[in-house]
């Protein structure tokens, strides 16, 4: 048992060992198709990822907040060091992407790892490449001092950052699912985000037609979309971006189990007993009438249930009726009209897991649906 093995990369677009190239490579043989990365993992320091939705199922997903730090002693992420092997391709915007894959080492039958003759832990089992994060570099900071020290900091954001850098010409959207008015941002000459760059499920609801207006944002109005049916819009960990839609884990089978006596092991626990429930649920259109649902009874609601009574409010959305509005308002008023404990956020340390558990870990990736078991 021991940490994955990390591998950062940045789209310098230099050659690799491996790659196919006209006129030396072999059609059938074992080079590849290049994918324009560039290992760095030998430099990198220090690696944060910051993904998904913090707060409540009514809000949106953000942009992804990441950044990997480099050693730059030699100055070779520094773009006007001409003996950079990167010189000239060093720039905002270059594609960053962070994977792990689990391994496991040769052991003797005292459970000791083996290692070569250099006293390296010789590999037993080396799983697949699972992408963390992937996305382009915002910027690049840089921290010298006066002991010599100094580093190069990779800003990376994912492809929700570089909608959220956009901004729209004046057009009419048609009415249409949700999935199919995303496909037409994408396609948007504002915006030009090929197929191969997203994945849309199925949508539940039909919008209306709108108007968007000249300098609008595009992922604000992305975000809308897919709140207005309570979607899912993000990054995935490899960079696509993704629409799922609410009902996603109605029958999904359980991705990976946490806690009991087969489960992952986790570190740390916390938990959630009523954090997000109400009594009346408000849903605004544009263009249609509010629709308000509550519970049958609020007396006893009060008295037995939540106490003071709690409105949930959610307006501006593009749902093309207000049936459409009524039946998101009873859905979520079903939802949320009783305490729930719930389980909030887990720890998981990785170095003590297996090869198959720290592989499981390692391929979650929002939306998946996971089981918690444990005892308070």
């Amino acid at each position: 048992m021991s940490l994955p093995l990390y591998t950062v990369e940045v789209g310098f677009g230099l050659p690799n060992d491996g790659d196919f190239i006209l006129g030396s490579s072999l059609l059938g043989g074992a080079d590849v198709m290049a994918s324009g990365f560039d290992p760095v993992s030998s430099d990198a320091e220090l690696v944060t990822i910051r993904r998904g939705r913090w707060s409540q199922v009514t809000d949106v997903i953000d942009a992804a907040d990441a950044s990997v730090q480099v050693l730059n002693l030699d100055r070779s992420f520094d773009p006007r060091h001409a003996s950079s092997p990167y010189f000239g391709r060093i720039r905002p915007g270059l594609p960053v992407r962070v994977r792990a894959r689990a391994v496991e080492y040769l052991v003797d039958e005292f459970g000791n790892q083996i290692v070569d003759e250099f006293g390296v832990p010789i590999l037993a089992t080396e799983g697949a490449r699972r992408p963390l994060m992937t996305g382009p570099a915002d910027g690049l900071d840089f921290g010298y001092d006066v002991s010599g020290r100094s580093v190069a900091i990779f800003r990376v954001t994912d492809v929700l950052g570089e909608l959220g850098a956009g901004e729209f010409d004046a057009w009419t959207s048609s009415g249409q699912t949700a999935p199919a008015k995303l496909e037409a941002i994408c396609a948007r000459p504002e915006v030009g985000l090929p197929p191969s760059r997203y994945a849309f499920g199925d949508g539940v609801e039909t919008l209306q037609v709108d108007n968007v207006s000249h300098g609008s944002n595009v992922l604000n109005y992305a975000q809308l979309i897919a709140r207005s049916e309570l979607g899912y819009l993000f990054a995935a960990a490899d960079g696509t971006l993704t629409f799922r839609n609410r009902r996603v884990t109605a029958g999904a089978s359980t991705v990976a189990t946490f806690g009991g006596t087969a489960g992952i092991p986790f570190q740390e626990v916390s938990a959630k007993f009523g954090d997000f429930l109400f009594s009346r649920v408000s849903i605004d259109r544009e263009g249609g009438t509010q629709q308000t649902v509550q519970v049958a009874d609020l007396d006893d609601w009060r008295d037995n249930v939540g106490g003071i009574p709690r409105t949930l409010s959610l307006g501006g959305l593009l749902l093309a009726s207000d049936t459409q509005s009524l039946d998101l308002a009873e859905f979520l008023l079903l939802q949320y009209s009783r305490p729930r404990y719930e389980v909030a956020e887990i720890a998981v340390e990785l170095a003590p897991l297996t090869f198959a558990q720290q592989d499981a870990v390692l391929t979650l990736d929002i939306t998946d649906l996971v089981s918690v078991e444990f005892t308070p």
